[in-house]
């Protein structure tokens, strides 16, 4: 009998860690604000560039997309400054 709620204590469990990874991951889906777009591309013209391009193309701007140009950009604009 023990070994039977532990097993659905453990079941229960893992839906719950399951369920919350994929509401957490869901978020990085949807569409970023204007916010989040202007001040990653005010900071970089790397990101600006690479985010007017995609919205150039029709394509929707993601949370996830602002976050990989954001970490993508960094060492590109380091690497810009040799050439200032």
């Amino acid at each position: 009998m023990k070994s039977k709620y532990t097993a659905l204590v453990g079941v229960v469990a893992t839906l719950l860690i399951v369920i919350g990874l994929g509401s957490s991951l869901a978020g990085e889906f949807k569409a970023a604000t204007v916010a989040e777009i202007q001040s990653v591309a005010a900071d970089s013209k790397c990101a600006k560039k690479l985010l007017q391009d995609t919205n150039r193309f029709g394509q929707e701007i993601t949370r996830r997309d602002v976050k990989h140009v954001k970490d993508q950009c960094v060492s590109i604009d380091q690497q810009s400054k040799a050439f200032e």
